[in-house]
């Protein structure tokens, strides 16, 4: 059929052959060549988490800049379930972001004029919860404590603003750029490095075709397996309906090694 439409058989639509109008050429690559989706994770959670938890990504008030840049923004990708541009909008400005009494929460506010993919109504701050904060009465606390997005972030924000140049949250830490706002693509390679970054540490070799966006996914699905309701999930991510989620990012965390 394609072969036939392509070569001209049949009469012209708008003054251009069949096979070469655009609705035309979008239907048969739909069906030719359907989208697909990966069903089970690409990298395991488990495995990154654990990682995080010891050099090189410990102890964050000595590891390089590198180090606590790429950890921060895979948190705050995990924990928010945000897109990297929601995040690249992120501030440091006074009015911007908050730390509650004792470091328990942290409120983030994005840039004036930011206008998400999926724009609401009211615009919603990106709150993030801290993990097993001090006092530690469990010795696994504190280990724990090595994956809470509040404590990355404090780390964060109080290392850069030693040579910081714009209120964008996250910046440059390369001498070419550094302090100058880090771009999406900047911040996706991040993720991806923090990902593989954690694998090498744990002497596994790094997962292939793994993508920045796939945290959306990997945190949507584990919060969905852990009970989380699904409403809850699909307004911190953005979603409008949860057939979003259910088409696009729902994935079978249950088929990941580290998966309890």
């Amino acid at each position: 059929l394609a072969r036939l439409l392509f070569r001209g058989y049949h009469a012209s639509l708008g003054g251009m052959p069949v096979g070469k109008d655009p609705l035309v050429v979008r239907f048969l690559h739909g069906v030719l060549r359907p989208p697909t989706r990966p069903l089970v994770p690409t990298w395991d959670l488990a495995v990154v988490l654990e990682a995080l938890c010891r050099p090189p990504f410990e102890p964050i008030e000595e590891i390089p800049v590198r180090f606590l840049t790429i950890k921060t923004a895979l948190l705050l990708a995990l924990t928010s379930l945000k897109r990297v541009g929601d995040l690249q909008a992120l501030s440091v400005a006074p009015s911007h972001i908050e730390f509650a009494p004792g470091m328990t929460k942290a409120f983030m506010y994005p840039r004036p004029g930011y206008v998400p993919k999926v724009p609401t109504n009211t615009p919603q701050p990106v709150v993030l919860q801290a993990f097993c904060p001090p006092p530690f009465r469990e010795p696994d606390q504190q280990k724990l404590n090595c994956m809470c997005p509040v404590r990355a972030l404090d780390a964060y924000v109080h290392r850069a603003a030693l040579w910081r140049k714009s209120e964008q949250l996250f910046v440059c830490y390369g001498p070419a750029k550094k302090g100058y706002p880090a771009s999406k693509e900047t911040l996706s390679r991040w993720i991806v490095d923090a990902i593989s970054t954690a694998y090498k540490s744990s002497d596994l070799p790094s997962p292939m075709g793994v993508k920045a966006h796939s945290t959306r996914a990997m945190a949507a699905s584990k919060a969905l397996m852990a009970g989380v309701p699904i409403q809850d999930i699909c307004n911190a991510a953005g979603w409008s309906t949860p057939h979003t989620f259910v088409r696009f990012y729902n994935l079978d965390v249950r088929a990941t090694p580290g998966s309890s």
